[in-house]
């Protein structure tokens, strides 16, 4: 819950913030390492009433790497890209691109004023985290 110490507030959606893509929960791995999306909005100008979309949790991932906080690289292995970039892996694939064929592949973010874009939506805030019993806060 999110508020003030005399009254908590559940946080709420934007109106005009896109469904984020819908990406079954799979259990997360303990030690491992996550990316967390949340914050989300349509535009990078629209005006916040509230907290927006949750995003998905992204991962395991096997590095991540942030640039100037204007780029927001990352490592995962192929099944990892093909669970949540497919087009990416697909486009990869049929062009014979290395990056394709893993083990490990490296991309990156699109980094829009400050906000992460994923799946139509901007989202404003990330965390990374070693999942463990209680990773999904």
């Amino acid at each position: 819950m999110i508020g003030t110490l005399e009254r908590a507030v559940a946080p709420s959606r934007s109106a005009s913030a896109q469904t984020p893509p819908t990406i079954p929960a799979l259990p997360l791995q303990p030690g491992k390492l996550y990316l967390r999306l949340y914050h989300g909005r349509a535009t990078p100008d629209e005006q916040m009433e509230d907290w927006g979309s949750d995003g998905p949790v992204i991962g395991p991932l096997a590095s991540i790497h942030v640039t100037y906080m204007c780029h927001l690289k990352f490592t995962a292995a192929q099944d990892v890209m093909e669970r949540f970039f497919p087009e990416v892996m697909a486009q990869w694939q049929a062009s014979d691109v290395s990056n394709g064929h893993g083990p490990l592949c490296d991309w990156q973010f699109n980094v829009i004023d400050d906000l992460i874009e994923y799946g139509g939506n901007l989202y404003g805030d990330w965390s990374t985290f070693l999942a463990d019993d209680h990773a999904a806060r």
